[in-house]
This record gives structure tokens, C-alpha cells and sequence, in this order.
């Protein structure tokens, strides 16, 4: 029994690990970034996801910070791999920062205009 309890313990602790807070980004300087590596082209300006199916959609509420990394620097999909020589650890910092950044959109409901 003991034994059980501290490998509940463990896989309880690994797994609060996994959702780690990111480290201190800046936005403005992630914006420019995102630019930069052209994550644009398939996310959009504002990750809201590319035209046709060519990316999805990274905002609001981005991966958590461990998630995004691995996305980035493994991906599973067709996107490009950024390993750390090309786009640092700060610099995927201020990226999230970035995405966190981006705030849902008013619903069609709450828009004066297209409820006359």
C-alpha cells in the first residue's frame, strides 16, 4: 500500500510539473518575434488560425507553457521545427507572452452592429 501512495505521489507531482508557469516574456518584443519567424503564414496575425486549414488556431488561451515548447520544438504535424539555435528559450518566452496576450473577441451578440 505504501508503495502505491508514493507512486500517486510521484505521477501527482510529474504532472503538476508538466503545467509549469512560463518564464517572464515580453509581449511587444514576442510580437515582433512572431513576425519575424513568420509563425504568421499559418497561425495569422493574431493566431487566429491560417486560411484553408494551414494552421490552427493558437489563440486565446495558448497551450500551457510546457505544451507550447514541446509543439515548437518537436511538432507533430507539418510545421517547422524551431530548435533552440534558431529561436531561443527567452524567445519563445516572449512569444507566449505574445499569444497570452490576445484576448477573445466580443461575441456577435455583444456587437451593436449585427443585431439591427
Amino acid at each position: 500500500m505504501k508503495s502505491f501512495r508514493f507512486a500517486a505521489a510521484a505521477l501527482a507531482a510529474s504532472a503538476l510539473g508538466a503545467f509549469a508557469a512560463a518564464p517572464a516574456g515580453d509581449a511587444a518584443r514576442g510580437r515582433a518575434l512572431y513576425m519575424k519567424n513568420m509563425c504568421y503564414t499559418c497561425h495569422g496575425t493574431v493566431g487566429q488560425g491560417g486560411e484553408r486549414g494551414s494552421g490552427p488556431r493558437i489563440t486565446p488561451h495558448p497551450f500551457p507553457w510546457e505544451a507550447f515548447v514541446q509543439a515548437v520544438r518537436r511538432p507533430r504535424e507539418a510545421m517547422p521545427r524551431y530548435a533552440p539555435e534558431f529561436v531561443s528559450d527567452q524567445e519563445l518566452a516572449d512569444i507566449h507572452a505574445y499569444l497570452e496576450s490576445i484576448k477573445p473577441g466580443r461575441k456577435a451578440s455583444e456587437i451593436p452592429l449585427l443585431n439591427d
